[in-house]
């Protein structure tokens, strides 16, 4: 018997079908053989629930109302906090036209309706299984990927002494991936990554740098290389960036598209957006606590302007 493909008691399939008749089924079959498991009846719901919870897997329903399965697949492959997350979709059309259309939006699998029980579970199984085997570096950085930043987190809080976690990444990426690609987006991914991986260098104390994935990394280092590292990321990325925008679109200081609920807008030259945590006044009993911690901040340092960043809830100026 492979272990592995026995579920969790904290695997959780997220279900996105606007018919509660599927979803129930769907619901009652997968919590029979040991999953978790929540429904929602549309696309914008499953956008927004899969950034609260962080499912193991998706089942999305391709025909919904307000926003259909493909539209809502391209959004969350196009967020950092849900593109990793493997995705099955269920539809009732299986013509080659839908499928290949599916696979390009970033569809893992399919399954047809009417679907078969014991294959849907073994899709389920197999989804799973892959997606815990991916390799523990990023393929586009070759930074340590999140297995490796939870094993550094978990030997830094076993030992005596102060260390910060710093979670960095990117304002207005969509729209700068929307303008000019994926290919150019990537190389926006790689130049943070040198950056952030130069200036933890810089410093004779051990940094340890990691991808987490998308344009998210973790840094973690000692509270007195903070403001250095900060400084010195801030700066040079700012001023780096820009070499990778059209000449018009940087003499006019921002970029115009719609953003995730269609509303056309302007977005500024993107930054970099830096949070951390620090161990010297709360003890964290796990990488978790820890790395959500780290994870307000910098959902605080994205409301902050450009060039500051946020340390145990701490406003600072890295000009």
């Amino acid at each position: 018997m492979d272990f592995s493909d026995i579920p969790s008691a904290q695997q959780l399939i997220l279900i996105a079908d606007d018919d509660e008749a599927i979803c129930k089924v769907l619901s009652m079959l997968l919590i029979d053989v040991g999953y978790q498991v929540e429904c929602v009846g549309d696309g914008s719901a499953l956008i927004e629930r899969a950034q609260v919870v962080m499912p193991d897997l998706l089942l999305i329903d391709v025909m919904m109302p307000d926003m259909d399965g493909y539209e809502a697949l391209r959004q969350l492959r196009n967020d950092t906090r849900t593109a990793h997350i493997p995705v099955i979709m269920i539809t009732a059309r299986a013509e080659p036209i839908d499928l290949v259309y599916g696979f390009d939006s970033g569809a893992d699998d399919y399954i047809t309706k009417p679907f078969n029980s014991t294959e849907l579970l073994a899709r389920v199984r197999s989804q799973i299984r892959r997606a815990a085997r991916r390799p523990v570096r990023s393929p586009l950085t070759g930074l340590a990927g999140n297995i490796l930043i939870t094993e550094e987190l978990r030997f830094r809080l076993s030992r005596p002494g102060p260390f910060a976690l710093l979670y960095a990444d990117l304002n207005n990426f969509k729209a700068f991936n929307d303008a000019y690609g994926f290919a150019r987006g990537d190389r926006v991914i790689l130049l943070a990554a040198e950056v952030i991986l130069s200036c933890a260098g810089q410093g004779g104390e051990r940094d340890f740098v990691g991808h987490i994935g998308g344009d998210d990394f973790a840094l973690i280092t000692i509270p007195a290389r903070i403001q250095p590292i900060c400084q010195r990321v801030l700066a040079e990325f700012g001023q780096r960036v820009r070499e990778l925008y059209d000449a018009d679109d940087l003499a006019r200081g921002h970029l115009e598209g719609f953003d995730r609920h269609g509303t056309y807008q302007r977005f500024p030259i993107t930054t970099l957006a830096i949070g951390g945590v620090t161990n010297r006044h709360d003890q964290f009993a796990n990488p978790d606590a820890i790395g959500q911690r780290a994870a307000e901040m910098k959902l605080l340092a994205k409301r902050v302007s450009p060039g500051n960043y946020v340390i145990d809830g701490e406003h600072f100026s890295a000009l």
